[in-house]
This record gives structure tokens, sequence and C-alpha cells, in this order.
């Protein structure tokens, strides 16, 4: 039989089943405050509930679904954790800690459909979207392991992972909700962001079903040709009906708007691309993050320093913000673009 993963419960769920058990609601916010202000997975560590309420939620219920197949730690104290489903597949989770930020990279499917040419979670296919019980438990496992490290707690969470959020979009939206509650993992909502490849009806959508949390558009070329180049989707919904889309979603949301765009040699990373991203930036609430290619594609290569320095000094004329991303985490292949493993096969 296959357990009930109650860290995706709702109160009035966890109500239910310990009605089901013949206990007291009450319950229900204790093994809720064990999971979420505790932190604890274990039933038998959950000390202010009866033996029987335990032993029925051990033969029934778990809230560690996922097992751990492996981990690594890069040079610059990435973290990056490879997990293992019921079902026997595996997805990727990073920790990316700063001095003042522990962020945590969340994945929302296993493996991913959107086919991006130099991103290798396409490599996988699309598998499966992750439940929501499987989207907090990575943030519950990173949670655990950062107040262990040093009494810390995850500051940040980025939903660029593994898969294209928005094509699983309720849980998603429901595991930001908890992740920002005080009675869940208490992140602010606006370090909570969600990344999406373009996907043009579903962005109104995520905008009318969560408006508080940040939303990234990868966007990754200045024109149809080079984008398609990139990006199967933009052939679906080119440049001009996203930003058009992404006009929308920022009038309705009131939300500045991040456009993340990859820089590859000789291909994004050019002058006249840089004028191209300029004009579709330029009078937007936008902001625009660079990301110098990580390594991972045989076909693509990085711009030089001194191109990217160019790309950058062009973009500075604009009325816009920039930002350049710095690679955490390439060593162990955590980094943006990277993420990605054999299904069934891990060591």
């Amino acid at each position: 039989m296959t357990k009930s993963h109650i860290l995706g419960a709702s109160l009035q769920e966890l109500e239910a089943l310990v009605a089901s058990f013949g206990q007291p609601a009450f319950r229900a916010k204790q093994i809720h405050n064990w999971m979420f202000q505790n932190l604890e997975s274990d039933f038998a560590k959950m000390t202010n509930l009866p033996k029987a309420l335990v032993e029925s939620l051990q033969a029934s219920a778990t809230c560690s679904a996922l097992k751990v197949k492996a981990n690594q730690v890069s040079t610059d104290g990435t973290t990056k954790w490879v997990f293992e489903t019921h079902d026997g597949h595996f997805f990727e989770t990073v920790l990316i800690p700063t001095d003042d930020r522990r962020s945590i990279c969340v994945s929302s499917q296993i493996g991913c459909a959107m086919g991006c040419t130099f991103c290798r979670t396409a490599t996988m296919g699309f598998i499966r979207n992750l439940t929501l019980g499987e989207i907090l438990e990575q943030v519950h496992y990173v949670s655990r392991h950062v107040r262990a490290l040093d009494g810390g707690r995850v500051s940040n969470a980025i939903f660029m992972g593994m898969g294209e959020p928005l094509l699983n979009l309720d849980n998603v939206a429901t595991a930001c909700e908890i992740m920002n509650s005080q009675e869940g993992f208490g992140i602010a909502k606006d370090k909570i962001t969600v990344s999406t490849s373009g996907v043009v009806p579903k962005i109104l959508e995520w905008g009318a079903r969560a408006p508080d949390f940040k939303l990234a558009i990868s966007l990754n070329g200045s024109n149809d040709e080079m984008r398609s180049s990139l990006m199967p989707i933009n052939r679906r919904y080119n440049i001009d009906t996203l930003l058009k889309t992404a006009d929308e979603y920022i009038r309705l949301s009131g939300q500045k708007l991040t456009f993340e765009y990859i820089l590859i040699k000789d291909k994004t990373c050019t002058p006249e691309s840089a004028r191209e991203l300029k004009r579709i930036a330029s009078h937007r609430h936008c902001k625009i993050n660079l990301i110098p290619l990580n390594r991972g594609n045989p076909d693509m290569e990085a711009p030089s320093d001194d191109e990217i320095a160019e790309f950058e000094r062009i973009l500075a004329q604009g009325d816009f913000q920039v930002l350049r991303r710095r690679p955490r985490g390439p060593d162990i292949y955590a980094a943006c673009g990277q993420l990605a493993t054999e299904q069934k096969k891990v060591a």
C-alpha cells in the first residue's frame, strides 16, 4: 500500500485523517506544527502525540516519501541532492548559500518537455509532474539541512530546477502559498520566484492565481529566429506574443518582471543582440538577468569576459536594471542549465 504523503495535506485534510483514527481535531494542528515549525518527519519523535495515533500514522502516512540517492558539495559551498521518488524516478534539488541568503533551487517536474537546446534537463524528456508533497519535501529536507549546518533557515526559493513550473501550476502555486505561510516555511513572498520558458496561456493564469510571487521569463533570444533555435516553444508563442502577455501580466499583478537571458558566444552574446534586447526591455517594468552559458552542451560555448562586458555596456544605456548571475556549483553540474540525472541508474 502506498502511504499518504501528508506534507502536502491541508489542515482540514489532516483533521479528516486524524478523525479516521478516532482522534480529536486538535491533533491535526500538532502534526502540522511538528512538520513545519519543528521540521520533523519522524512520527515517533512527535512527542505530544498519543502512541495509538503515532502507530496509525506510521502505518498509513509519511512526511518523507523521497529518498536521497546522492549528494555533492561544490567548492563554492553549493550543494546538490539527487532524490528518488516512490515510483523509482530521480530528480535534483540545489542549495545555494551566500553570506546573507540560503536559496533553494526547486524542481517542479521530473525531466522537462520544453526541449531547450542549452539545458541538460531537456535530454531527460518529460517523465511526470512532481506532487505537492514532493515539491514541499525538497524545501523541508533542505531546511533541516540548513538548520543542522549553521542554525539558519532557507530564505529564498526559486523554481528554476528541473521542469516547467507553469505546466504544474496548481501544485507549484499551492507550494508557494505554503512556503510563504507563517504556519508553513515562512519565506517572504518577494523571496519566492517562479521561472517559465514562456508558456503564454499559463502566464496570466499564474498572475491571477499567485500575483504576489515573483515571475521570471526565460527570454534567451533577442529575435524570433534566434529564440526558436534555442527554445522550441518560441515557434508556438513568438516573442511579440510573449511580450504582449508579459505586459498584461505586469499590468494585472503590479509586479516587476524578470527576463532571463543566456549568453552564448557568437549567438546570443553579440552587440546586435544587446541592442535588440535593450529595445525589448526599454520602457517596461522589468529587469534583465544575464546568465553566461554553463558547461554541459558540447555544441555551445560561453562568451569571453570582454564579450560579456561589451554586452553589458550596451544594456547599461537602457532604463532598466541589469544583473549578471554568477554561476554557482558548475563543478558539480548544479548551475543553470546543468541539472539532469539518468533514471534508475544513480549510484
